[in-house]
């Protein structure tokens, strides 16, 4: 891997130096990460975006991902439609170093690099780019932040110079150096507990034990049941709020006796909701 790495930026280098002249394009590329939302420990993937790309395409693309390493574990780093071009398949023997990434603890570097003069192998199209996946192993409620820049290392071999991210076209006889702009992207970490709602008394739907939107006889038997501890009555916490029509907190004779008296219309819904 490194190797490969070292000849794609060897050859974006060399690329760069033979041009006899170099300009400044006007275009700004722009880049974006999108932003996900997963449970702790769950596994993610964020698209990186290109748009605004030059007509005359990019030969050289050289850019971190700043990350946590304590927020995330980085995976796998898979080229996506805007990054196939066909220049891989052209370059031989050599279409391995076209597309390379690799990690730091801090950083994900991405380096896209061809040798190929002929531009119809440049990146020109916009959209998806790169996919980045791994895992949020980070505690719930933290927001690991995903940032472009330049990546942390000599702008060549010796230098005391940083290096700075590169987005250029180099063609027969010159090559073209693009600014860019970045929107910055995230994965933002749930908490995997389950939400529960407790119940309350206000929420009640009283004599309705099985929840069923209808009070009758199948409530008074799974209430009776219930009374008498038999293991098969099954009744959520809200059931029990519901058949606990005395209003004592205690679900017995006394509230089965109640219901019976509304299913026999001796009394109406409003006195279930009364002592």
């Amino acid at each position: 891997m490194k190797k490969k790495i070292v000849s794609g930026l060897m050859a974006m280098a060399m690329a760069t130096m033979s041009m006899g002249l170099t300009a400044f394009a006007a275009d700004d590329v722009q880049v974006s990460i999108g932003k996900e939302t997963v449970k702790q420990g769950a596994a993610f993937a964020v698209d990186v975006n290109l748009d605004a790309v030059p007509s005359a395409g990019l030969s050289s693309i050289d850019f971190a991902i700043n990350y946590d390493s304590s927020l995330l574990t980085i995976t796998d780093v898979k080229l996506k439609d805007a990054g196939n071009t066909g220049a891989a398949s052209k370059e031989g023997e050599l279409g391995e170093t076209v597309f390379n990434w690799y990690k730091t603890d801090s950083q994900i570097i991405i380096i896209w690099a061809t040798g190929l003069t002929d531009s119809q192998y440049w990146v020109k199209s916009t959209g998806k780019f790169l996919e980045i996946s791994g895992t949020a192993k980070g505690d719930a409620g933290k927001k690991a932040d995903l940032t472009i820049g330049a990546v942390d290392r000599a702008a060549y071999p010796g230098s005391s110079a940083k290096a700075n991210y590169v987005f250029s076209g180099v063609g027969a006889d010159s090559t073209a150096n693009y600014t860019a702009s970045f929107t910055d992207g995230y994965v933002q970490i749930e908490d995997d507990t389950p939400v529960t709602t407790t119940p309350k008394p206000g929420d009640a739907d009283w004599g309705n034990a099985n929840e069923d939107d209808a009070i009758d006889v199948s409530d008074a038997v799974l209430m009776a049941k219930f009374s008498a501890s038999d293991s098969s009555a099954r009744i959520t916490d809200q059931g029990k709020i519901n058949a606990d029509v005395t209003h004592d907190g205690n679900v017995d004779d006394q509230d089965v006796t109640k219901v019976l008296k509304y299913i026999a219309r001796l009394i109406s819904k409003d006195d279930l909701a009364k002592k």
